[in-house]
């Protein structure tokens, strides 16, 4: 566990001796693939540390799922509610698949932050960082068009999950449509549409659920260059 705690960002100014003080603080607790860990508007009581595995953030409007963001290992979860001092959840989180993840009480979380102000500050980086991704996923609902969304989409997807796989560019992380058209806000046939075309440009392909990027230079003059710092693609 302490190995693992010492790689979360969070905690990353803490020595070993302090980690392991606190190891009693944390459990591990395992989820399987679509196991919903918290409803939005659910009381607050734990802070969530993911250890292996894919989650998904979101909020439902009339019916309708916009994810806000996908976790990945090393990211937190909760910390947001528990610095507000907000007592519900502000959004549902969903396993993407089988995830491990570690958990701390509300109240420690708050010690360890009374008793070392560097996580405070490394937890307020996070909420940064949150931030400016969710002004980006603003600007794709905002002001792209459907095949322009994708795009920027899948380049997303590209420096978060992708790697070199026999000199084709894969996106190690299962895709589907609704997975797209929930974080983009649009029809899953508009989705499916536009998957198509870039099929059809053989600017993508799939690959059984695992998304392939054929012409990443194609893929790139789609998306909005002016105004994209490639870098910021980056979730974390």
């Amino acid at each position: 566990m302490i190995d693992y705690l010492k790689d979360i960002e969070i905690f990353s100014d803490l020595s070993e001796e302090q980690l392991a003080s606190y190891g009693h603080f944390f459990r591990i607790r395992n989820y399987k693939k679509n196991h919903i860990l918290m409803f939005e508007n659910d009381d607050t009581e734990e802070i969530y540390f993911i250890k292996s595995g894919l989650l998904k953030i979101y909020r439902m409007h009339e019916d309708k799922e916009i994810i806000l963001g996908i976790a990945t290992p090393g990211d937190v979860i909760g910390e947001t509610e528990a610095l507000s001092d907000v007592e519900y959840r502000l959004s549902t989180v969903e396993a993407l698949s089988d995830v491990s993840l570690l958990t701390i009480s509300k109240k420690n979380f708050l010690f360890l932050i009374d008793e070392h102000s560097c996580i405070l500050k490394r937890a307020y980086a996070v909420l940064a960082s949150r931030t400016r991704l969710l002004n980006r996923l603003i600007r794709y609902l905002s002001f792209y068009d459907v095949r322009r969304k994708v795009a920027n989409l899948i380049a997303d997807f590209y420096y978060n999950f992708g790697n070199n796989e026999d000199g084709v560019l894969k996106i190690d992380m299962k895709i589907n449509q609704s997975l797209f058209a929930n974080m983009l806000g649009v029809s899953r046939e508009s989705v499916s549409k536009t998957l198509n075309e870039l099929q059809d440009e053989k600017i993508i392909n799939f690959r059984g659920k695992y998304l392939h990027i054929i012409d990443k230079e194609k893929l790139f003059s789609i998306c909005d260059e002016a105004e994209e710092i490639q870098a910021l693609r980056k979730w974390k």
